[in-house]
């Protein structure tokens, strides 16, 4: 489909302020839409800055923007649809979006970059099965604290900022396990829910730390009422295995994309 194809469907789309309208579309596709359901509801205090749907009274297709995009929709009409209203002078780069997606965004972008060459970081869902957490409690956790910000965002392969992490600790749940008092094994949520950042320090691997990291977090999330889920790189063998290991299933692919 193309934008000229589209365009007598072309409306302005509203920017969704109550966001009782979409809950049901996105409920219907749990767990697929879990990032852009908390992403919409500010379910861990996520900053999303608007969300937009194709149709308040039937949507079909939800974009979310915080400092990036994330879109679920189950319509590729009402993804293109949603696309075209973007404000042009936006940097394409999306997160947590459907991976069939990556290419209809690529040709509907309408932003400065839209010919520009784009990265990929394809992952896999993995959403905690009901009843199926494994419980290891083998290491003694605590509570990150914000001066444990800088030290999360050096190790993290990604470039985000201390700010950012700081912003984490104080919104989410995040844990560590310490060692003479630093962190030395860490995880906590990113702002659309998941389970992220974990990461263990190389000498204190294969001591089971990442295990107990993901039992203590999905046990806060389960707490606080919110489905543990995580998306993991497809290429991280090692992470996948554990992810699976724990009582997670696979439950599709998503991809992190964009211009720099």
């Amino acid at each position: 489909m193309t934008l000229a194809a589209a365009a007598p469907i072309l409306s302005a789309v509203p920017i969704c302020r109550n966001r009782e309208l979409i809950r049901p579309f996105l409920v219907r596709n749990l767990p697929a839409a879990n990032s852009v359901s908390n992403l919409a509801n500010n379910t861990l205090n996520s900053s999303v800055r608007w969300v937009r749907t194709d149709d308040l009274s039937d949507p079909h297709a939800v974009l979310c923007r915080t400092h990036r995009f994330s879109l679920f929709a189950d319509s590729g009409r009402a993804a293109v649809r949603v696309l075209a209203e973007v404000p042009r002078n936006l940097q394409l780069v999306f997160s947590a979006t459907p991976s069939r997606f990556c290419r209809l965004i690529r040709e509907h972008w309408r932003g400065p970059d839209a010919g520009r060459r784009l990265w990929y970081n394809h992952c896999y869902l993995y959403v905690l099965t009901p009843g199926r957490l494994v419980i290891d409690r083998t290491h003694r956790v605590s509570r990150l604290r914000p001066d444990d910000a800088p030290l999360i965002a050096r190790a993290w392969p990604y470039g985000r900022s201390p700010d950012r992490i700081l912003r984490r600790i104080r919104s989410g749940p995040g844990y560590c396990i310490r060692r003479e008092g630093m962190p030395v094994a860490w995880g906590l949520t990113h702002d659309d829910g998941s389970m992220g950042f974990l990461h263990v320090i190389e000498k204190y691997r294969h001591q089971g730390m990442a295990r107990t990291l993901t039992t203590v977090l999905a046990r806060s999330l389960l707490r606080l009422g919110v489905q543990p889920f995580m998306y993991i790189v497809t290429t991280n063998r090692a992470s996948l295995r554990l992810t699976a290991s724990m009582g997670f299933s696979r439950a599709g692919r998503f991809s992190w994309f964009g211009t720099n």
